[in-house]
């Protein structure tokens, strides 16, 4: 860990001091009737068209070499596309049964996997232009919070769904319904409604998530996420608070409004931001990426995008780019338009939702539009405006 993020002091509570037990009036938290079922690496999800492989990168950040491993692996044992999530991660399609133990061996020398324990719960956004434009660099600070993750056994027992975030201060991913929120500003920073010197960022992150466990195992809860518990963040706002010795912020730090998604030329005229059609690529764009982020890493960001920084040839990416296929201008649909894997990917799937979604996109010019194949509306990103749902009598169409 950066030797900038130095370890706050830490008394953590024995768990029978919750709040609730200790008032004898324990409210009944949401329950979880099934298990957690996120994939990873090593745990594969079973989908119409093969196992699904989900691997996690903290910030959206991977490497010219590590994207070229993922093109590897989609075109040798998948199906030849890396999808992009919404939490900025990605995901490998149509892999065969038996594909975990190569997925671990050759993702683990690449460095997308440095804890097989904590695989699934290495869920951190970032704001993805964050450095690139004149903001506060986030960079040493999500390396801090995801080596301390990896460093806490204890943490690995998260879901998948549990969710950090890592604003610069422009609001961005602040709004987008993570489990534990931290603005981080070179002057001062906030994490989930608490004061904190930017220095302790980290820590006090992962002192909400260990208190969050606290609280589910007093509660007796099979909670996922912060919001499953009474109370929720403002629960865990006083347990760690009292155990950091912080104090609540005056107010949220994070702009009213986000800002609208970028694309294209950013940063000052020096990075491009392109956008994957429906969140999809093919091994050989993903080996075009690779090339391109050759000096300084590639950020995928939540809306299914990737940022390219410090380009030499802005111009030049661009052309090629769009010829590859990618969206590059305010205008393409790529940029207000998403959807699940839809059929013959998904088994629940009523619709193949890929090959209607620009089409229906098109209805709602300047609308935010998710395509889902079914009620579960698997991978709709937060600030959806219009939901667009495959039923056995056609699409329904409703506002988000």
């Amino acid at each position: 860990m950066p030797s900038a993020y130095r370890a706050l002091a830490y008394n953590p509570p024995v768990p029978s001091t919750s709040h609730a037990a200790a008032e004898g009036t324990q409210a009944l938290p949401a329950e979880r009737a099934v298990a957690d079922r996120c994939p990873g690496v090593l745990r594969l999800i079973e989908a119409a068209d093969g196992q699904l492989a989900r691997v996690r990168l903290p910030g959206g950040f991977v490497t010219g070499q590590q994207l070229r491993v993922l093109a590897r692996l989609a075109g040798e044992m998948g199906d030849g596309r890396v999808e992009l999530t919404s939490r900025g991660n990605v995901q490998l399609r149509a892999l065969a049964a038996g594909a975990a133990g190569r997925l671990t061996s050759d993702l683990a020398v690449a460095g997308l996997l440095p804890s097989l324990d904590h695989d699934r719960v290495r869920n951190v956004l970032a704001s993805p232009l964050a450095g690139l434009d004149g903001g506060h660099d986030l960079a040493p600070l999500v390396s801090a919070l995801d080596t301390g993750l990896c460093a806490r056994p204890r943490l690995a027992e998260l879901s998948g769904r549990f969710l950090f975030a890592i604003d610069d201060g422009r609001g961005d991913v602040a709004r987008l319904g993570a489990d534990v929120v931290a603005v981080a500003r070179p002057d001062g920073a906030t994490v989930s409604g608490l004061r904190a010197d930017a220095d302790d960022v980290a820590t006090v992150m992962l002192a909400f998530a260990e208190a969050f466990l606290d609280e589910r195992a007093a509660l007796r809860s099979t909670a996922w996420r912060v919001a499953d518990l009474p109370a929720g963040t403002e629960r865990l706002g006083d347990l760690v608070a009292a155990r950091c010795g912080l104090a609540r912020a005056a107010g949220s730090a994070a702009p009213v409004r986000p800002p609208a998604r970028p694309v294209g030329l950013v940063a000052g005229g020096s990075s491009v931001v392109l956008l994957a059609p429906l969140g999809r690529l093919t091994a050989a764009q993903v080996g075009w990426l690779a090339d391109r982020a050759a000096g300084r890493a590639a950020r995928v960001t939540p809306w299914r995008s990737l940022v390219l920084p410090d380009q030499a040839d802005t111009a030049g990416v661009l052309r090629e780019a769009a010829a590859l296929g990618f969206g590059v201008a305010a205008t393409s649909p790529w940029l207000r338009v998403t959807a699940c894997a839809g059929m013959p990917g998904c088994a629940s799937a009523l619709a193949d939702v890929q090959a209607d979604a620009a089409r229906l996109a098109a209805r709602w010019p300047g609308r935010i539009v998710h395509v889902s194949g079914c009620g579960r509306h698997c991978g709709r990103p937060a600030g959806t405006e219009i939901d667009v749902t495959a039923t056995t009598d056609g699409y329904q169409v409703a506002p988000a």
